[in-house]
């Protein structure tokens, strides 16, 4: 029997070693838990393909190639999803809104230095053009119907998902994980919010709405009826002191649904039991407005001495980034809390926080508390 040679050895030696290396690395990713980018058997840059046609937001089926393998999301909480049941690597940009200074440290290994426009409303087609990803996915809120012709001269498909709603939060992360081969991923993050919007319904069930006035990150600006603020206010046990108002034709002149322009007197003659006053912001703490300069303006102001909030001690001011939180979920349970404290006495909203962004989107969250305070004067 011939023995081998000293390189054959050292040969045979190399080979095993990469061997051991390539199990260990696979043994890796088939435990990448969500938020990460890896996955039981393949990314999606390399799974095989099939052709799909899914139906989105809007009600418009689209044909895709199926797992979609690089993408253009516009909203920081359609990315939040995508991220959510493990595609991160899809993702070849990102809008303004989601790269600026707000969300500092907020996507790791990500260059942030280049946006594909302004945000939802002001897509760079230019960049588009050059980046020419399989999809560019929209809010309904977005203009998706500009781009669409626009995009399709390209061979880019448009998808609309809409993250911020909780009524289609389900449908929308279904496809999510549809078109990225994420079914078992978007599972278990349907499964974390529908827990929530379970006991929320279950602990609230019978009780007396509450008054709110939320002011949504601008001076007398409130959300109305069509925008999950609004929803968000109704799922946490309140009743939208502006819930009556309706936008109609001339809604524009007065904002959006989102901040839809009040009379001063109208807060004073409706009286809410608690106010929630937005300070814009995201992820760096530092991007949102001081709470407590914030909080002693509103205490200030002329005639707030008489509402039943102030009264009581009910004026909280938060960052938008919890109350934006998986479709706006964890808002209802801070919004809960907040109205209904006897009946949320084991449900802690600031850990529901830090479980959304430590395992599901996968960066640390060391002081949820620190997002919203107590106005005092």
């Amino acid at each position: 029997m011939t023995r081998p040679t000293r390189s054959a050895r050292r040969g045979a030696l190399r080979l095993l070693l990469a061997t051991a290396v390539v199990a260990l690395v696979a043994g890796a990713c088939s435990a990448a838990p969500p938020g990460s980018g890896g996955s039981a058997a393949t990314t999606a840059t390399d799974a095989p393909r099939r052709t799909e046609t899914v139906v989105d937001d809007q009600g418009r089926s689209v044909e895709l190639q199926v797992p979609v393998r690089s993408v253009v999301a516009f909203n920081t909480f359609n990315v939040e999803f995508i991220r959510a049941v493990g595609a991160y690597d899809t993702i070849l940009g990102l809008d303004g809104g989601s790269a600026g200074a707000d969300y500092t440290g907020y996507w790791p290994g990500r260059d942030t230095s280049t946006t594909v426009g302004k945000g939802q409303a002001e897509p760079n087609y230019e960049q588009l053009a050059a980046l020419k990803p399989e999809v560019v996915i929209f809010p309904r809120n977005g203009s998706w119907q500009d781009a669409e012709p626009k995009l399709a001269a390209f061979g880019i498909k448009t998808l609309v998902v809409t993250g911020w709603d909780q009524a289609k939060h389900v449908f929308n992360v279904d496809l999510i994980g549809r078109i990225f081969d994420r079914s078992d991923r978007a599972a278990q993050l349907n499964a974390f919010y529908t827990r929530y919007k379970d006991l929320l319904a279950q602990r609230l069930a019978g009780v007396t709405p509450k008054r709110v006035y939320l002011e949504n990150d601008k001076d007398y600006g409130s959300p109305i009826p069509g925008s999950g603020w609004h929803d968000m206010i109704v799922s946490g046990g309140g009743t939208n002191i502006f819930g009556d108002v309706v936008f109609g034709p001339d809604g524009a002149a007065r904002g959006s649904v989102h901040q839809f322009d009040i009379e001063p007197e109208a807060i004073l003659a409706r009286d809410p039991q608690l106010v929630i006053r937005n300070t814009g912001g995201g992820y760096a703490l530092a991007s949102a407005d001081d709470p407590a300069t914030v909080g002693r303006a509103l205490l200030a102001r002329p005639g707030w001495d008489r509402l039943s909030a102030v009264r009581d001690n009910a004026v909280q001011v938060t960052s938008s980034f919890p109350m934006n939180a998986c479709s706006k979920i964890i808002g209802s349970l801070y919004v809960a809390k907040w109205l209904h404290p006897e009946k949320m006495t084991d449900i802690d909203p600031d850990a529901v926080m830090r479980e959304w962004i430590e395992t599901y989107q996968g960066v640390p969250l060391p002081d949820p508390g620190a997002y919203h305070r107590l106005a005092t004067r």
